[in-house]
C-alpha cells in the first residue's frame, strides 16, 4: 500500500458484503487496504460492476482510478485481484496523482 500511497493513491475495497462479514475477513486476511460495505449494493451499481451469475449477483472485480475531481481516471477489470493491482499500478506510475 504504500507504494500506491507514494503516487497519491489511496486504495479501498468496496463489497456486498454486509460489515460483520467483512470485519471477519479483514482479521484473517493480511489484506492490506480497508474495506467498506455496500451491502445495498447503491456503488455497485452506480459503477456499473453488479453482474449476474446463475442465480447470483456478484460484484465484478473492477478496479477504479478516481480522481479529485471526482472524475474516473482510469478503470480495469479482471477477475486476478493481482492482475487489478499489478495494473493500475502501472497506470499510476505513468499517471501519479501527487
Amino acid at each position: 500500500m504504500a507504494d500506491f500511497e507514494k503516487l497519491g493513491a489511496e486504495v479501498v475495497g468496496i463489497s456486498p458484503d454486509d460489515v460483520k462479514t467483512l470485519a471477519d475477513f479483514q482479521e484473517k486476511t493480511p489484506a492490506p487496504q480497508r474495506f467498506v460495505s455496500d451491502a445495498n449494493r447503491t456503488v455497485i451499481k452506480a459503477y456499473g460492476v453488479e453482474i449476474g451469475v446463475g442465480s447470483l449477483t456478484l460484484a465484478k472485480r473492477e478496479t477504479f482510478v478516481i480522481g479529485k475531481d471526482g472524475k474516473i481516471l482510469f478503470s480495469y477489470f479482471d477477475w486476478s485481484p493481482l492482475t487489478n493491482v499489478n495494473k493500475t499500478y502501472a497506470w499510476l506510475q505513468q499517471h501519479p496523482q501527487n
